[in-house]
């Protein structure tokens, strides 16, 4: 398949192949480089097929080398604001997650119109394949900004036998019945029923936030600065949230140092028999080489407040996008679409990642290898994305500082809420929203 590619866009010429669409002038212009620059995060495993197989792969069919510049979150950022605000030529292919899309709008190239120079190249790349939810999480004020590479949504992960054998037979599906189901296998002090993400970081909206799109909770229009945050729903999933940890002490009491690692970490070690987490970090909570808990995984959505329909969880991700200022806009393009094809996705999600095709997260083999793919797929279809628009990383910041309070059992769910939603009140209004 990559030869045909290879065929497509680079034979009987440049001009003549597949890269025809551009004008001479540009094609003449833009030439041959001798590398691609990437500039991404580094969290994370989810890149090794990307770094380690994709990019080999280019660079034999093309001769063009990716090199990968790859930081921790707020310095990749960072980094991509001052190119991009720059209007530097500097970065070839920036990756992009659905919270920063507000600002990296912009600066990208209507992935419309890169979308379509894709499937003219290669009419098997399958756009239909490609989720809603992460279609959606891919836009940003009706603009498509990116081709989808990485969508991770919340599930529910749980270790099938610990339930059984409390007589609990089939995954939760309610809040009550999550409830009933975590207080029938909790053990203290070496196995505790529900892990979380309880640090004060950025992991705390995730842990947080299928309890409260599951319970009908909203949290503000940025279009007219109406917040929600505090409204009765939100209210309830908040303390519903914080009473497995101060009241019905179901969570293991560490778990307010935990993050990524940790979660992961917590699940390989036993100190858990149910989460609500990333759905890929199933493949690491069940992995045979590093944990005591493999082989007893199962995954469902995540539950709904009062009925199992009602369950809707948060999704976010990962992007590759074309800046408007590379010269190498052309051969940034093949590189995503290859990245992105249903090969090297496919062969992606055995190495970490949560690939946005449906018909990877179907596939009967992987399903039978990794168990939360399809279970992703579901909760894909339905989930909410991450907010994307600029203020919005003020106001999470605010956020994280109410869910830890309640966490901690310094304040009340609605105490919390109510002082976030004054604080975001202020905030939307100095960013000149609402009034």
């Amino acid at each position: 398949m990559i030869k045909a590619n290879r065929r497509q866009v680079l034979g009987a010429g440049l001009a003549a192949g597949a890269l025809s669409a551009l004008p001479a002038p540009a094609l003449r212009a833009q030439g041959k480089p001798e590398k691609l620059v990437y500039i991404g995060d580094n969290q994370g495993g989810w890149k090794r097929a990307l770094v380690e197989e994709v990019a080999p792969a280019f660079e034999r069919e093309t001769g063009i080398k990716v090199e990968f510049t790859l930081l921790p979150t707020d310095p990749w950022r960072a980094r991509l604001k001052a190119e991009l605000g720059a209007r530097s030529s500097a970065v070839d292919i920036a990756q992009w997650s659905v919270q920063m899309a507000g600002w990296m709008a912009p600066h990208v190239l209507d992935h419309e119109e890169v979308r379509e120079k894709i499937k003219a190249r290669d009419p098997a790349f399958d756009w239909d394949d490609f989720l809603g939810g992460s279609k959606r999480a891919a836009s940003y004020d009706g603009k498509l900004c990116g081709i989808p590479y990485r969508i991770t949504t919340g599930i529910l992960h749980y270790q099938k036998p610990l339930l059984e054998q409390a007589g609990v037979t089939r995954a939760p599906g309610t809040f009550a019945e999550f409830l009933n189901a975590a207080l029938a296998v909790n053990a203290p002090p070496d196995r505790y029923a529900v892990g979380i993400m309880g640090k004060q970081g950025s992991g705390s909206y995730t842990s947080f936030a299928s309890w409260l799109y599951s319970a009908g909770g909203q949290l503000c229009d940025f279009k007219t600065g109406e917040v929600f945050v505090n409204q009765p729903k939100a209210v309830e999933a908040l303390q519903f949230y914080a009473d497995l940890m101060t009241k019905h002490k179901v969570v293991p009491p560490e778990a307010t140092t935990w993050e990524y690692d940790e979660i992961i970490g917590g699940g390989q070690r036993d100190r858990y028999a149910m989460a609500q987490t990333f759905a890929p970090y199933g493949t690491l909570i069940n992995d045979p080489a590093n944990s005591k808990t493999a082989g007893r995984w199962a995954w469902d959505v995540v539950p709904g407040h009062t009925d199992r329909e009602q369950s809707r969880t948060w999704i976010d991700g990962h992007f590759l996008a074309v800046p408007r200022y590379t010269r190498n806009a052309d051969w940034a393009i093949e590189f995503i679409r290859m990245a992105c094809s249903k090969q090297w996705l496919r062969r992606s999600a055995e190495r970490a990642n949560a690939p946005p095709r449906g018909s990877v997260l179907r596939d009967p083999d992987l399903t039978a290898k990794l168990g939360w793919p399809p279970v992703a797929a579901q909760a894909i279809e339905t989930g909410i994305p991450t907010p994307a628009h600029p203020a919005w990383d003020t106001l999470e910041i605010r956020l994280r500082t109410a869910i830890s309070a309640a966490l901690l059992g310094q304040t009340g769910a609605k105490e919390a809420l109510d002082e976030v939603a004054a604080d975001w009140r202020r905030g939307l209004r100095r960013a000149g929203i609402g009034r």
